[in-house]
Formats: structure tokens, C-alpha cells, sequence
């Protein structure tokens, strides 16, 4: 794995540790719900409560927190423009048409000095390798739009457009 190993005596201490840090915790429940560890609320999302416990707790950051559950890699390149892209989507008012391609992908390319066709590749790179490598049941608990694509995956726009919503 790429990521550190940490061991702790108990489930307090874990929680206590993530909070010190600033991370919004979620944990399963004994009725195999998930629920936040500061208020007990059954939500995906972290709650108000554990937002409030940091202060900086931004919606970039809210989001890579959510594709890292879903199995998302920070190092990849295409998870920096994944971010952005349902950033910038989840910061357009309701109602407003989006078009991914034409208005999203120019925008995230030019926050990250990019091109838009870099961009679209890396998004779709990101997006097959989760839905190849991690585990279908996850996925399909936090990312619960179907997808009709022949890939089994949804397209770019689609899962873009269908995160952004949950961020709104």
C-alpha cells in the first residue's frame, strides 16, 4: 500500500488521533450503518459536527475525502483534476446547464496548467482504475447512480455531475 500504517490500542484513541488531524470520521455502525463518530448521525457525509471541529475543513477537501473512501488514489494524477472539476461543478447555481467538456474541463486544465485533453484522460484513467481494482459493493454504497455505460463505469461526466450533487 502506499499509504502509512498506524496501530492503535483502541477505537478511542484512533478517533481522537483523526479528529486531532482535522478528518471528519465516519465508522460502521453494529447495524452496519455508517454514522459519524461525533454525533452518531447515519450519513455518508461528514455531519455538521465534525466539520465544526475543523475549522478549515474545505469543500476540496471534503471531496478528496470521499473519493479516497471510494478508492481513489491522491498521488494519481487524474485525483487532483477530479477534485477541481466537481469543485467547480458543485459551485455553479442550480439550474444552471453544465457542460463538462466545453466550460469543466477548460477550467480545471487551466488551475492545474494542463491541457483539457490531459485533463478528460486523466479523469477517465482515475475513474476505470477504481472501478477495476475496488470493491463493487463500496462503490456502489457511495457512489449510488446507476451506470448504464457498456464499460461498466460511469462516463466522466456522469460520475463528475453525479458527485458534485452530493457536495451541493
Amino acid at each position: 500500500m502506499d499509504s502509512p500504517t498506524y496501530e492503535f490500542l483502541s477505537k478511542e484513541q484512533l478517533l481522537s488521533y483523526l479528529q486531532e488531524h482535522g478528518i471528519a470520521v465516519v465508522v460502521w455502525n453494529e447495524t452496519g450503518t455508517m454514522e459519524c463518530a461525533l454525533c452518531k448521525m447515519t450519513d455518508a457525509k461528514p455531519c455538521m459536527a465534525a466539520r465544526a471541529e475543523n475549522k478549515t475543513y474545505t469543500l476540496r477537501e471534503r471531496i478528496a475525502e470521499r473519493l479516497v473512501l471510494m478508492g481513489f488514489r491522491q498521488g494519481q494524477v487524474g485525483f487532483n483534476n477530479i477534485v477541481e472539476a466537481i469543485a467547480v461543478i458543485a459551485g455553479l447555481r442550480r439550474g444552471e446547464q453544465i457542460r463538462v467538456t466545453s466550460d469543466i474541463y477548460p477550467k480545471v486544465a487551466a488551475h492545474g496548467g494542463s491541457t483539457v485533453r490531459n485533463v478528460e484522460r486523466t479523469i477517465r484513467n482515475a475513474i476505470e482504475s477504481v472501478w477495476k481494482r475496488s470493491n463493487l459493493q463500496t462503490l456502489q454504497e457511495m457512489y449510488p447512480y446507476p451506470c448504464d455505460n457498456l464499460n461498466g463505469r460511469p462516463t466522466n461526466a456522469e460520475f463528475l455531475i453525479n458527485m458534485a450533487g452530493t457536495f451541493r
